[in-house]
């Protein structure tokens, strides 16, 4: 059975690099440590897996989100679209919160392997490169979006770097 993911349309592509329309999407969001995911992902992993108001399972999507901010590093599960915010349990733990984000425009870029901090700032540095030369403005903080599982070998793992855009005049 193949994982649901975040719905998205593309409105420009340009070899790695993307303009993508995102429908609303609901996460579970919890603060994160580091790259490696282990503290925000187990609180939204227990989630999913029934710690919470009404010991309901909810299906696992993709990708799983980590805000890069280096104020508040998080990692978010994309809930599945059937879903309103209305209809997700309250989760168990306190350091867990379901979040709606808007609809938005981000740019992204698509790169594999396993994930460094140097490979996320050459990313990082190639996609604001492209959108300067583009005329998109970027705004907000840049999103790491993994999809796939840690036992994937790198070379086919799917990786974006995605930040929220707005179109110069």
């Amino acid at each position: 059975m193949a994982i649901e993911q975040a719905s998205y349309k593309v409105i420009n592509q340009e070899g790695p690099f993307e303009i993508r329309r995102y429908e609303k999407l609901i996460v579970a969001i919890s603060a994160e440590t580091d790259l490696r995911g282990d503290s925000g992902f187990n609180e939204a992993f227990n989630y999913i897996s029934g710690a919470n108001s009404q010991r309901k399972k909810i299906a696992m999507t993709s990708p799983v989100i980590n805000d890069l901010s280096e104020d508040h590093f998080t990692t978010a599960f994309v809930m599945p679209k059937e879903y309103q915010i209305e209809d997700l349990p309250s989760p168990a733990s306190q350091s867990l919160s379901i979040k709606e984000i808007s609809e938005r425009i981000v740019a992204a870029v698509t790169f594999s392997g396993n994930i460094s901090t140097s490979k996320i700032e050459e990313k990082k540095n190639d996609l604001l490169k492209w959108l300067s030369i583009k005329g998109y403005l970027a705004i907000g903080s840049i999103e790491l979006a993994r999809y796939n599982p840690p036992f994937i070998p790198g070379f086919m793992k799917r990786n974006d770097l995605i930040i929220e855009v707005q179109v110069l005049a």
